[in-house]
């Protein structure tokens, strides 16, 4: 009796022990699959970090190729946009850049109740040099004078070739009206040094009319206006000198 007993519990240990060893294997057999998808997803994955490496150095390369597309086409639009400011010959700013400069410091000099001057300088006789010694030469002699007139004048002031043998230079910020004739005869005195030409020297001189803001104008183009004025009557004494713009005539609404 105590025998059978036994052998009943031993039969359903057996049976409970043979379902855990049955439950283990298939979670072995889980496991197992388990590791393998594991192991294909690591794969994946490097494979995937490999790509998304490759595309994000791809990417790097890309945006510093764009900055410098980027940078050549800015200092390409500016090297573009410097050199139509600028008169061909002496590298210094044409008339439209003159002009928007002078306007510029006709704004600066109003808020600041300053004073600026405007110089418009004429070689005399200039014809004289191209006749005698040729075009090329007188192409040199522009650019000697252009180099002397920027040498003498401050960093803040403008230097243009206005047109032919013609050269305007903007005074910024003045205190008074004599301080602009103190730079004519600066000017003057630079062009007038031998000038070194091929097979010889060539000796200049200029005619230089000077108008002031505000008292000769409140404006860019009555400035050079007054001062071209100002330079002829300067040519008419003989040329190699300077003179003022003349004092405004009152119009008939003022009298």
């Amino acid at each position: 009796m105590i025998e059978s007993e036994l052998d009943r519990k031993i039969a359903v240990a057996s049976g409970r022990l043979a379902l855990l060893d049955e439950e283990a294997s298939q979670l072995r057999s889980e496991l197992v699959v388990l590791r393998r998808l594991g192991k294909q997803a690591q794969a994946v994955l490097a494979s995937q970090s490999a790509q998304l490496l490759e595309a994000n150095q791809q990417l790097v390369v890309a945006a510093l190729h764009s900055d410098h597309v980027a940078e050549t086409a800015v200092s390409e639009l500016f090297a573009m946009t410097n050199t139509r400011q600028r008169d061909g010959l002496t590298n210094t700013p044409n008339r439209e850049l003159m002009i928007d400069r002078m306007e510029h410091a006709i704004d600066m000099a109003k808020r600041g109740n300053m004073r600026l001057a405007v110089l418009f300088i004429d070689l005399d006789q200039f014809k004289k040099i191209n006749d005698t010694h040729g075009h090329m030469i007188g192409d040199q002699v522009l650019q000697l004078v252009a180099r002397r007139l920027e040498a003498v004048v401050r960093v803040s002031d403008t230097v243009s070739r206005f047109g032919g043998d013609e050269f305007l230079v903007l005074l910024t910020e003045i205190s008074q009206a004599s301080d602009a004739a103190l730079a004519a005869v600066s000017l003057l005195a630079a062009i007038a040094a031998p000038g070194p030409i091929k097979n010889g020297t060539v000796q200049l001189s200029a005619s230089i009319g000077i108008a002031v803001y505000p008292g000769d104008g409140a404006d860019a183009e009555t400035l050079i206006s007054r001062a071209d004025e100002a330079m002829y009557r300067a040519k008419r004494q003989g040329g190699g000198g300077f003179e003022h713009a003349l004092p405004l005539r009152p119009s008939s609404s003022d009298a």
